[in-house]
């Protein structure tokens, strides 16, 4: 399942994200197709990154510090899945950096009974095709980078996100995964 909502983020908000985003702490902690235990420090492959929100059991959930990111990205989780009519039980916010010749490699963010937005961003005016495309797997889509485009699939579906081809432009995107509530 693939689909892509555009237009859903007024462009200040947008603007406010890449804008806090760029200010943001980095570090190189996103393992991306975990296969160790108990840390998760190896996979396929690291990217630049860190979680806002992060439901590590039933009852206990993990929240960055940044107190802005938590409560600006929790709402925008909850807009989306109100406006999408989605009833889904928010288990990861995660936020990803990457430049030039950081592509993704192919990975899951989750099981099926998931579903995940990826929201683009930039702190950059983007006016040509500089790269930053979103791969779908299954479905064999490239999906060119557009600022505030928000991507939605299934958690178990393959996926890599591409760098833009250019060098000292961010390309950040927002990971927002629930559980499917029925």
């Amino acid at each position: 399942m693939l689909k892509i909502h555009d237009g859903l983020f007024d462009k200040r908000y947008i603007d406010e994200l890449s804008h806090k985003l760029v200010n943001s702490a980095w570090y190189a902690d996103n393992v991306a197709n975990r296969s160790s235990w108990p840390y998760g420090e190896s996979g396929t492959h690291r990217l630049l990154g860190h979680f806002v929100f992060n439901r590590l059991d039933n009852n206990r959930i993990k929240y960055s510090n940044d107190e802005f990111m938590v409560n600006s990205l929790t709402n925008a989780f909850e807009y989306v899945c109100n406006r999408l009519n989605k009833k889904l039980l928010l288990d990861q916010i995660a936020c990803n950096l990457q430049f030039k010749d950081m592509d993704g490699t192919a990975h899951k963010d989750g099981n099926e009974n998931q579903t995940v937005f990826i929201l683009m961003l930039s702190n950059e005016h983007i006016i040509e095709d500089i790269g930053g495309e979103f791969i779908h797997i299954p479905s064999n889509s490239t999906i060119k980078f557009k600022q505030g485009r928000l991507i939605e699939f299934t958690a178990n579906e393959l996926h890599l996100g591409k760098a833009f081809n250019v060098p000292n432009i961010c390309r950040f995107s927002i990971k927002f995964m629930g559980t499917n509530i029925n």
